[in-house]
């Protein structure tokens, strides 16, 4: 039987947080109109690579942040792991309620569909910003999960996380958000992913709040 490391486990967990982050219904109708401005228009190339760079540097950011928080307060590791498991179930059931912690602005991207490599870099964190409002409970999460590692994992669990949301935004956002987005009403699969999403953040608060389980 194949056994995971407790760094296998970390990753798998960031993966999915990304996922779960990518079907924020609040950003998914937004992915094609996204999409068209990182692939449209000219220097494409350049531009997707800026995109991809900034857009992980931003979430890498946030974890060596909360990792570099987390050092400090690493001698109260014991109730540190309690606040965490408790936390990570709070933010469960706020993702199912559909709470956002942070209340998003508005950001005019349409200026860099014909940008180079610099203006890919701006696109990236742009649109990296205009995500962290939407999945704010889910984003939280896996920023409680860093804050127990050191800085270099962090990034690495952020970057990570950041990879559930690019490489489907970046692959098959545009065909996937116009299926699930067409129709009238909230759509069911929001409410399946709203569930399983919380059910999920929910067990894993519980396992870390009691010890079964290290991230």
């Amino acid at each position: 039987m194949v056994s995971l490391s407790q760094t296998d486990v970390s990753i798998w967990v960031a993966l999915v947080h990304g996922l779960l982050s990518f079907f924020s219904p609040c950003v998914l109708p937004l992915i094609p109109g996204f999409i068209g401005i990182v692939l449209g228009g000219e220097k494409r190339f350049q531009r997707l690579i800026g995109f991809f760079i900034g857009f992980s540097v931003i979430f890498s950011m946030l974890g060596g942040f909360s990792s570099l928080l987390g050092t400090f307060l690493a001698k109260y590791g014991n109730i540190l792991e309690k606040i965490i498991g408790i936390g990570i179930i709070t933010l469960g059931i706020l993702y199912m309620l559909e709470i956002q912690i942070f209340r998003g602005k508005s950001a005019n991207v349409w200026k860099f569909r014909n940008a180079g490599f610099v203006g890919g870099l701006v696109l990236g964190g742009a649109i990296g910003f205009v995500w962290i409002p939407c999945s704010s409970p889910v984003l939280a999460s896996i920023l409680l999960i860093a804050a127990q590692k050191s800085v270099s994992k962090g990034i690495f669990l952020l970057f990570i996380y950041s990879l559930g949301i690019s490489i489907p935004f970046l692959t098959i956002g545009a065909v996937l958000s116009k299926a699930l987005t067409v129709g009238f009403g909230k759509p069911k699969w929001e409410m399946w992913i709203k569930y399983i999403g919380g059910a999920f953040m929910i067990i894993l608060g519980v396992l870390i709040l009691r010890g079964k389980m290290k991230v």
